[in-house]
């Protein structure tokens, strides 16, 4: 299932466009609204990751960064 979601998000990610196979796949693993969703989570997702690197966002007083 994580493959499928995988598939799909790198494929529209590296080429801004998803095949009929990684499509049907994602479609008869989620269904149609299934898909929706995670079109939505991955432009959720990118929306925020934009707004908190053009803006510096940085992480609250006494947080650590846990990718370091």
């Amino acid at each position: 299932m994580e493959r499928v979601v995988y598939d799909f998000v790198s494929e529209y990610l590296a080429t801004h466009r998803v095949s009929d196979t990684n499509y049907r796949r994602a479609v008869e693993t989620f269904g149609e609204n299934g898909v929706v969703d995670i079109i939505g989570v991955v432009g959720y997702y990118g929306l925020v990751s934009m707004t908190l690197n053009v803006f510096e966002v940085e992480l609250p007083p006494g947080e650590t960064n846990p990718l370091e």
